[in-house]
């Protein structure tokens, strides 16, 4: 994995420009400390950091074409380099080094935009070709890579991180008020949109071309394509699971290749243990197999985790926690975090990378499994909700306020009054309002008390949930189920759980691999019937068929709990206090945001016991410590009084469609 960063000059030169991209790569040294480089080409110029995963002693990119007039610099892993080097080698293309990237600018000479469709990976890469004084940036399917970019009459900025993007002296620095209001509503920033007005994140599986001064984006992958696939719903579900199994294999193979040491990420549940289960069936026992441990017993699955890796020969390797640990991992999150995410499990993970570089330097982990086969809580309480709404009013009212006498606010790890709490809230609303509300942190209702009256003024008009409804316009998905698995793929995982795991392990200069990801094993997903994947009150249904000759019996009766932390009761235990400081009337009043008064009664329900607040509690943290290290400690923040123009609505592209290469297939 690397860091990039690139300006396109696109009126006039400034003699400055080489230096301030080489200013913008030096703030993101952590993801590639092994190497850098540059290109100057007038008038683009690139900057890369790279952390070296295939051959390590390699010269640095940005790499080349044989005679110099296309370059490229990528933050990626291409698991299927080797079969498109060897195509590329027939068609008389010569490389220096065995680096899987080293294949881009090749691939763009003999294929064009439509290289992208053939390759098996994870990426962000920028490529210029001088002849045609064209600039091309792209970012894989599912987004586990991050890439950002900013544009005026004058020039395109381009990088990995939005730290990058504020070293350039031109790049605005508002607050993007609607942008905010989707972050309190989902806890993360839904692509397009980032915290700065102006600076867009370039959404998983689009382009963005600049020729001729105009700046193009569009789509050439949407896995809303692959849910109705008439081959698929002809087979037996018998089929079905064994074809599962097979893609599952082929999909952690690819993402074995490397040329230094590589673990996993094991939590206990299914997901990371059926990945460790066909690590060990291909490379045999000795797997290094990294988990969390808590000295809270509510939050521990080391123990499960340790039966796992015991039972494959793994080498088990564990961090234990305690509240003085999670404070120092706050701290690291704070100043580390170059977008604020309103996930309180960004402490354990970035703790758990930096203990997990100490032996190696890649490790495979489960993202992508819950969205794919529905495995979130959330699915299930959609299916009840239907039959919730069928009854009358008296009753459900009923039935609500007896749930709450048997379960008082607990404040542990996701019990049956959070569930119910959650459940309460969104039962009666439409699919996506209610959705949304079970998974988010601050629920709309709540936002003009939250807000300053400054920014409520620049929202009134804005829909909270315009991001989740744009995500399914136009689409027509088989059921209810697709469509809830469809946003969360596009929404939670692209722009939560990627950018926490990419953060995170980029901050410790680790890399980090998906099998689940994989294109080809999450478009045959996609189109499996939902009653195969929800089959009663059975999440994951079709996965744990797949995996359960492989797999402890007591792995698959897991309750799915996650790298999560005692956020609620470490609010009652001394953070609570820290949370009254900051968030004073004075000094939330200064920042300019919200309401000292909405944000003191959140917090004050919390410390009474009244609710569990602590996904919005930490949503408003997570953002006030981003905003003391880009605008100074209390400080004003500026924000952007005119309301951005958003289109985050589907393109339609001549590159999404494959050519007939077979040589060059997506999956080889």
């Amino acid at each position: 994995m690397c860091g990039i960063v690139g300006i396109l000059r696109l009126a006039g030169e400034d003699p400055n420009t080489q230096e301030i991209v080489q200013q913008m790569a030096a703030t993101i040294n952590h993801r590639g400390p092994d190497s850098e480089g540059v290109m100057s080409n007038k008038p683009c110029f690139f900057g890369f950091r790279r952390l070296a995963i295939m051959d390590v002693d390699a010269v640095s990119p940005p790499f080349c074409n044989e005679d110099e007039t296309v370059w490229s610099i990528a933050n990626a892993e291409i698991y299927n380099s080797e079969e498109l080097k060897s195509w590329l080698v027939q068609k008389g293309h010569a490389f220096r080094t065995d680096v899987d990237t080293e294949t881009l600018p090749h691939l763009w000479e003999e294929l064009g935009p439509e290289f992208v469709q053939h390759l098996n990976g994870m990426f962000a890469f920028a490529i210029w070709d001088e002849r045609q004084q064209r600039l091309m940036l792209g970012r894989d399917r599912s987004g586990e890579k991050p890439l950002y970019y900013w544009h005026d009459s004058k020039e395109l900025v381009f990088a990995s991180e939005l730290r990058a993007m504020l070293a350039h002296p031109r790049v605005p620095r508002a607050v993007d008020p609607v942008a905010l209001r989707r972050y309190l509503l989902h806890g993360f920033f839904p692509a397009p949109l980032s915290p700065i007005a102006g600076i867009r994140k370039l959404p998983a599986g689009n382009m963005l071309q600049v020729k001729d001064g105009r700046v193009e984006v569009s789509q050439y992958w949407d896995l809303a394509d692959h849910y109705l696939q008439p081959s698929t719903k002809l087979k037996r579900e018998r089929a079905l699971v064994e074809e599962l199994d097979t893609r599952i294999a082929r999909a952690v193979e690819l993402r074995r290749r490397s040329d230094v040491p590589l673990g996993v990420f094991l939590s206990g549940g299914i997901d990371s243990s059926c990945i460790l289960a066909h690590l060990t069936n291909q490379a045999g026992p000795g797997v290094q197999a990294f988990t969390i441990g808590h000295r809270d017993p509510t939050f521990d699955e080391s123990r499960i985790a340790q039966r796992t890796a015991e039972h494959f020969g793994a080498e088990f390797n564990e961090l234990v926690l305690g509240e003085a640990d999670l404070a120092e991992g706050l701290q690291l999150v704070g100043k580390g975090f170059d977008e604020p995410l309103g996930d309180a499990s960004t402490i354990p993970t970035l703790l758990l990378s930096h203990f997990t570089r100490q032996k190696v330097k890649v490790v495979l982990s489960g993202e992508g499994a819950d969205e794919l086969f529905a495995g979130y809580p959330t699915y299930l309480g959609n299916k009840i909700s239907g039959a919730y709404q069928r009854l009358p009013k008296s009753v459900r009212k009923f039935l609500l306020a007896a749930g709450r006498v048997v379960t008082p606010v607990s404040m542990g790890n996701v019990g049956l009054d959070y569930l119910l709490e959650r459940f309460a809230a969104g039962a009666e609303m439409d699919l996506v309002e209610r959705h949304h509300t079970w998974f988010g942190s601050i629920s709309p209702d709540c936002h003009s008390k939250v807000f300053s009256q400054k920014l409520w003024h620049l929202l009134e008009e804005d829909d909270p949930f315009g991001s989740a409804r744009d995500r399914l316009s136009g689409l027509q998905l088989p059921d209810s189920l697709a469509e809830l698995l469809y946003m969360d793929f596009t929404l939670y995982l692209q722009d939560d759980l990627l950018t926490k795991v990419d953060r995170c392990t980029m901050l410790a200069s680790l890399e980090s691999r998906a099998p689940f990801l994989d294109h080809d094993l999450a478009e045959f997903v996609a189109g499996i019937p939902s009653s195969l994947k929800l089959k009663g009150i059975t999440t994951k249904s079709i996965l744990r068929k797949a995996v359960r000759k492989r797999l402890p019996k007591e792995v698959l009766q897991q309750r799915k709990r996650g790298f999560n932390i005692p956020f609620s009761r470490w609010l009652l235990h001394g953070l609570g206090d820290e949370l009254r400081k900051r968030f004073s009337h004075e000094r939330v009043e200064a920042r300019g945001l919200f309401n000292p008064a909405g944000i003191t009664e959140i917090l004050d329900e919390h410390m009474e016991r009244k609710a569990d607040h602590r996904k919005p509690l930490f949503a408003l943290l997570a953002f006030d410590m981003w905003c003391d290290a880009i605008y100074g400690d209390g400080a004003e923040v500026p924000v952007a009084t005119t309301q951005p123009i958003i289109n985050e609505a589907r393109n339609n592209s001549s590159v999404r469609s494959r050519s007939a290469l077979p040589l060059v297939s997506g999956s080889p």
